[in-house]
Formats: structure tokens, sequence, C-alpha cells
């Protein structure tokens, strides 16, 4: 008679088991790049958040019926002056309307290249002297 559960063995004489499990477990290491792309569906009768490029933010702008507004300014990195959005009612539904914003990047790139010229000069100067002797 095998040992029971308990002690790790179960069945007959001859055909005894073990009750453990051994588990091995191998991990490989990986360089993941995530994209997380964020869409908005509005609630329905407000107006749909204006799309005006990854310089603007308009985080503001989200669930604002005709009659509000919402203020679109720069995102971290750019600078300009904000812009009142309002959102109306032009007939296809609610939208957004307001002027250009203009971010100018405030990150600055700059290359420099520094130059070394070496110029080694060397003179050689040779003096030869003969002297003759008459016989």
């Amino acid at each position: 008679y095998c040992y029971d559960l308990d002690t790790g063995f179960q069945g007959t004489a001859l055909s005894c088991t073990s009750t453990t499990t051994t588990t091995s477990m191998t991990q490989t290491s990986a360089t993941t790049t995530t994209t997380t792309t964020s869409t908005t569906t509005p609630i329905p009768g407000t107006c749909y958040p204006p799309v005006l490029g990854q310089d603007k933010d308009t985080s503001t702008c989200g669930g604002i019926y005709p009659g509000g507004s919402c203020v679109v300014g720069c995102t971290t990195g750019y600078s300009g002056d904000p812009v009142t959005y309002y959102c109306v009612n032009l007939g296809d539904g609610p939208t957004f309307v307001g002027a250009v914003v203009t971010c100018v990047s405030t990150t600055t790139t700059s290359t420099a290249t520094t130059v070394t010229t070496t110029i080694t000069s060397v003179t050689s100067t040779t003096t030869t002297t003969s002297t003759t002797t008459p016989l």
C-alpha cells in the first residue's frame, strides 16, 4: 500500500503515483513598445472635441453642449496664446468653431562643430664647405 495524499503518494503497491506537481517556468525578456490611441465618442447632443494636432490641448472640450465653450491651449513643450472654441449647432449637428491656435515648440536643438587644424613646419638647412689645397 502507498502513502496517502498527505504524504505525497496515492494508490496501491504496484501502482503508486506522486501527487506532487513540479512546475518549470522560463521567462524571456523583450522590449515592448506600446502605442495608445484614444478615441472619444461624444455624449449625444454635445460637440465632438476638435482634432487640431498633437501640439494642441483640447482636454477641456469634452461634453460641451451648443451654447457652451472650451479653451484650447498648447501642450507641454509648446507655447502660444489659448483660444476659446464655441460649440454651435450648424445643421449637421453640433460642432466647435474658433480661431486657429498657433503653438511654437519651446524645445531647441543645437549642433556645435569644432574643427582643429594642426600645421607642422620643418625647415632643414645643409651647408657644404669645400677646401682646395694647391700641390
